[in-house]
């Protein structure tokens, strides 16, 4: 025995309990019934409490697939009253949602009326809606009458209503279940039923299947609302661990209308997604982008919504149809990724397969659990089935026999009956009949059980003595004994039949089979939500900055800014320009840089430390603003400066092949991977080590450029000198504290000059000979001797042909002509230079006329420079149809183009390409592209600080 204390007692028979423990035991019996009796699906048939009621309900009360429709309200009062005493709303809210074929994959309620819409639309009153079972409907409930299933009191205790549907197909997959309990949840996604059945069929096949194998057939859910699922990992994990997400985005096309305008069609949402909603959203978008002040920081991450002009719902009930209506400038692309970050375009689905196993235990299930739980009831109820038609058969087949019998003797069991005191006595005297049993009978007894031991003579149970009973005298003698031979005939069919598929598990797991089958010959359909294997990309800031050439500006004072290139007019050759920046007396602009919005742009200092900026987060302001200090956008050590800014390409693949080459203007130059800055953050790196520790410096930086193997570079001074050579006369240095390897030696050993400029062009390979004989438009004239070496060998290129001249006064002079394949290879080669001094002058150059040298000597002369041109302050490559942007250093922006500037010879100082204001001195020039239509970064260089990118 056990010593139990009685509970505690006030003395006058009432027990005393602990508030606390009160509470929560009755909060734990509250939330287990919430669990079990109403939030939760059941595994095995896919059915939340309500959801099972009403299906069941609605089978007994004959609304049928193929019965008319029933009003709604009807089917509310017969299952709220029998079996759901939780209120006619939740009943109806179940109800509306099995036939809602927005949410439900394969929808097991046809309603008739408004049922609501993916509006978010409510229903109509269930007075004037109707309903009716869908034919799928029927294979949850069908054989609920042949103990397939366990069935309860009803909440009254006078009606008795089944625990779980005998479902035909795993519903929980098909049309997936949500629901909020006490501290769980469930929010399963509906798949497609001919994968489901699949996936079951592969399980129940081979057993030891495994996930990868089931998700070839099964790949992901299937939502009705169509969309695009983004990635498989998120399913995977779901899966597996029974919860994940799952990124879901609608489909839109980008059309171009009439006028070139672009619109943005929607013609597919996520699942679960409210169109009306959605379209408020974006909307409000609109219109906080429109009323924000110039500047607004709280709305600024929404500013592309600004390029909406109009929106408009042209959906029907077949379709979807949102069309988005675009200004001119707005970039498509880029409104696409505002709405999938901002909206509801694309969001992601809680998967939680938390739900109800067979044991009626919440668990959180993994795909592979499901279906064998699945599988496993199926089984069992071909199972209980199969043994009630049996005991059903048998019971049948008892009574055919005991008319059989009392057919052959047909005259003694009437005479026996009408002699009888009462049924009892009748039943007494037919069990006390010995009956012989014929070869007719022997063999129908041998179908039905053919290992049946048969003696020839048999006597009536009670049950056969009743069954003779039951029929009338006239209609026992009106019998034929052929009929009742039949239905024997076809009972026992019925029990070799059931027999096996009880006995032997491989041929119940085939009846299984057959049904699934008939099931997806029957209901299947084709996938209508495409799985992409690319995961979704993460939206982050740059995906929804517009792509917008602007000009970026830094003075020498540290202020920063951005400008739409617009703001710049063009001009011919001489104009004044207009007015770019209001900078006081002492500040200048010192970098100019035409880019785009979206470019990543280095700054580096006076000290060699680099930052990496995008083009968008500078500050913006118009042409005659001064913009904001540059230490508002990075972390600038005390005392430094940003000397200038270099402008990378926007798409990182590119630079996994190239070299950044930093160039110092005391005629230094390093090579790096490009990769090596590629990825700094706000705090920035070291990129050159500039001072010494004995605080000397080791220059400024000029440049730095990308490069290619094959390339080369050209560095050109102020006092005119340059040079050019090969970058791969450089090795790839992992330092960044050194200044690398010398450039260019400076003819002036007074210190006066420096590198001003530096730009990459295509390697040469062409001989001296070939580059002068292109030059002179093809051909050139040349002593005999100068083309043979000292053993009298010709050293002329096999490019060119050499021609005897009849010249009796220069017998030695001979023509030498470059072949037409090898002219048009070098005009491939070829680049124009533009050279821009600082009193405005300037000039084309071809390229070829600067030679490739070594690395480190003093190169040759880029033209004739003197106090009237002023020194030189860039030099770098140009396209005719080009425009270019010039700064002076009192702010003066002005836009002209290539073609006003001639192409001249190297040695000359080139002409006028503008005027400038007296004082003023040029020390900014940027290339605008035209090959593509779009303004893009070209080489900047300027006269106070030597910057060229």
């Amino acid at each position: 025995m056990t010593d139990q204390s009685p509970p505690p007692s006030d003395g006058e028979g009432i027990e005393v309990s602990d508030l606390s423990e009160v509470f929560k035991q009755d909060f734990l019996n509250y939330a287990m019934s919430v669990i079990v009796s109403r939030a939760l699906p059941d595994v095995r048939d896919g059915l939340k409490p309500v959801h099972r009621r009403i299906i069941y309900g609605m089978d007994n009360g004959g609304y049928h697939s193929d019965k008319p429709y029933m009003k709604s309200a009807r089917i509310i009062g017969d299952v709220m009253g029998k079996y759901h005493p939780h209120g006619n709303l939740a009943i109806y809210d179940a109800l509306v949602r099995l036939a809602q074929d927005f949410k439900m994959r394969h929808p097991l309620i046809d309603g008739q009326g408004n049922f609501g819409s993916p509006d978010g639309d409510a229903p109509a009153a269930d007075r004037y809606t109707e309903a009716r079972m869908t034919k799928l409907a029927h294979f949850l409930i069908e054989d609920i009458d042949k103990s397939t299933v366990d069935f309860k009191p009803n909440y009254d205790g006078k009606e008795r209503e089944p625990v779980v549907l005998p479902s035909r197909f795993p519903n929980i997959l098909v049309n997936g279940s949500a629901g909020i309990a006490v501290g769980m949840a469930t929010n399963m996604p509906p798949h497609n039923l001919t994968e489901v059945i699949d996936a079951c069929l592969i399980l129940l096949d081979r057993p030891d299947a495994s996930l990868d194998d089931i998700m070839e057939v099964l790949p992901g859910p299937d939502f009705p609302t169509q969309g695009v699922i983004l990635g498989r990992s998120g399913i995977r994990k779901a899966y597996v661990t029974g919860r994940g997400s799952i990124m879901m985005s609608g489909v839109a096309e980008i059309e171009t209308g009439k006028r070139g305008k672009n619109h943005i069609i929607i013609t597919e949402l996520p699942y679960d997604v409210n169109k009306a909603q959605l379209i408020e959203k974006i909307a409000d978008y609109v219109t906080t982008v429109s009323k924000a002040k110039p500047g607004d920081q709280k709305v600024a991450q929404y500013a592309v919504f600004g390029g909406i002009s109009d929106i408009r719902d042209e959906s029907n009930q077949e379709s979807v149809r949102v069309v988005i209506d675009l200004k001119a400038d707005a970039e498509p692309a880029v409104v696409l990724n505002a709405l999938k970050r901002f909206t509801d375009f694309q969001t992601t689905f809680p998967y939680n397969a938390t739900c109800l196993n067979s044991r009626g235990k919440p668990a959180e299930m993994g795909l592979m659990t499901i279906l064998t739980e699945f599988l496993a009831f199926r089984r069992d109820c071909v199972l209980k089935r199969s043994i009630h038609e049996l005991d059903v058969a048998r019971g049948r087949q008892m009574r055919q026999i005991a008319l059989y019998l009392a057919l052959d003797r047909v005259d003694q069991v009437i005479a026996l009956i009408r002699a009888s005191n009462n049924d009892e006595d009748a039943a007494a005297k037919l069990m006390a009949l010995e009956f012989s049993i014929d070869d007719e009978l022997s063999q129908l007894l041998l179908e039905a059980d053919p290992d049946a031991t048969l003696t020839g003579k048999m006597r009536l149970t009670l049950a056969q003595a009743k069954a003779i009973l039951d029929v009338s005298l006239k209609q026992l003698s009106r019998m034929g004994r052929d009929k009742i031979s039949d239905e024997l005939r076809v009972l026992a069919g019925k029990i070799r039949e059931l027999l096996p598929i009880i006995n032997d598990r491989v041929v119940r797991d085939n009846v299984v089979r057959n049904e699934f089958i008939e099931i997806r010959e029957k209901f299947g359909n084709k996938r209508v939500t495409r799985i992409e294997s690319v995961e979704a990309d993460e939206i982050d800031d740059e995906s929804l900055i517009e792509r917008r050439d602007i000009v970026v500006t830094l003075t020498n004072s540290g202020y920063v800014k951005r400008t739409e290139l617009s703001a710049y007019r063009a001009q011919r050759r001489g104009g004044k320009g207009k007015t770019g920046m209001d900078t006081k007396d002492d500040d200048f602009v010192t970098s100019t840089i035409v880019c785009t919005t979206r470019t990543p742009l280095l700054a580096f200092t006076a000290r060699g430390h680099a930052y990496k900026i995008k083009a968008h987060r500078l500050p913006e302001a118009n042409a005659n603003a001064k913009g904001r200090p540059i230490v508002n956008v990075i972390e600038l050590k005390d005392g430094d400066t940003v000397q200038s800014l270099v402008a990378l390409p926007e798409d990182r693949a590119s630079l996994e092949d190239m070299s950044l080459l930093f160039v110092t203007d005391f005629g230094d130059i390093r090579r790096n991977k490009a990769t090596d800055f590629s990825d700094l953050n706000r705090r920035g790196k070291g990129a050159m080590k500039l001072e010494n520790e004995d605080g000397s410096t080791n220059g400024r930086l000029v440049a730095v450029l990308p490069a290619g193997e094959k390339d080369d570079v050209l560095l050109a001074t102020a006092l005119g000198q340059a040079i050019r050579f090969p970058v791969s006369d450089m090795r790839v240095m992992q330092s960044n504290s050194s200044t690398g390897v010398r450039g260019i030696a400076f003819k002036d050993k007074a210190g006066a000059d420096r590198v001003v400029s530096a730009t990459v062009l295509p390697h040469s390979e062409a001989s001296v000979i070939e580059r002068n004989a292109y030059l002179a438009k093809g051909s050139i004239f040349m002593k005999e001797g100068e083309l043979k070496d000292e053993a009298g060998q010709s050293t002329a290129p096999a490019s060119v042909t050499v021609t005897p001249v009849n010249d009796p006064e220069r017998p030695d002079r001979v023509k030498v002509s470059l072949n037409v394949d090898r002219m048009v290879e070098l005009a491939n080669e070829e680049r124009f230079l533009l050279t821009v001094t600082a009193n405005g002058f300037g000039k084309r150059v071809s390229s070829h006329e600067y030679r490739v040298t070594g690395r480190g000597g003093s190169g040759i002369s880029a033209g004739v420079f003197n106090d009237t041109t002023g020194d030189l302050v860039a030099c770098f490559p140009v396209d005719e149809a080009d425009g270019l942007v010039l700064v002076t250093d009192g702010g003066q922006a002005i836009r002209t183009n290539v073609n006003d500037v001639s192409v001249y010879g190297r040695d000359t100082r080139g002409m006028r390409v503008f005027s400038l204001p007296e004082g003023h001195k040029v020390t900014g020039v940027a290339r605008i592209s035209d090959d593509t239509g779009e303004d893009e970064a070209g080489p900047i260089t300027t006269s106070n600080q030597g910057t060229e990118q």
